[in-house]
């Protein structure tokens, strides 16, 4: 009896889980303009916040914090600096190292975005606050078993 009801309460996360992803998977795939007449997708404009948020990153670094692969951040930086969203700057203390920092376009689309993430960061903010500690832990402990198990399926 016990596992019927645990099996009801996983059937319905897991229904709800699946609804998320595959909209967000609708979402990922839509390209959208951030404040200029360039069409960005998803992936530019997160690696442009990414770089918004840490000026002067380097390529290595971007991917680690974005968790995607050197030649995937490399490709996107690529588009970018074609639409003149990124700079690439070589590094003063290190002839090798090339240093990412956003064009005054790509600074207009980085605060465009935060924006646009303004819309849903109240409602999350809200459910935190109102949340205890340990929910939080539980929320922020299913997320990281998610992504173990990403990272487990990317590596196959």
């Amino acid at each position: 009896m016990e596992s019927d009801y645990i099996y009801a309460k996983f059937a319905a996360f897991d229904t709800i889980f699946h609804k998320v992803m595959n909209k967000m998977k609708r979402i990922e795939q839509k390209p959208r303009y951030f404040g200029t007449d360039i069409l960005l997708y998803p992936s530019e404009i997160h690696t442009i916040d990414a770089i918004g948020k840490n000026p002067g990153i380097n390529v290595t670094d971007l991917a680690v914090l974005q968790g995607v692969t050197k030649g995937a951040v490399s490709q996107v930086i690529r588009k970018l600096v074609d639409k003149e969203m990124v700079v690439r700057m070589k590094d003063e203390k290190s002839d090798r190292e090339v240093l990412l920092m956003l064009s005054p376009a790509g600074k207009i689309a980085y605060t465009s975005h935060q924006k646009f993430h303004s819309r849903i960061d109240p409602i999350l903010l809200e459910l935190i606050e109102e949340a205890d500690e340990e929910k939080i832990a539980f929320m922020v402990s299913v997320f990281k078993a998610i992504e173990r198990f990403c990272d487990q399926v990317l590596e196959e």
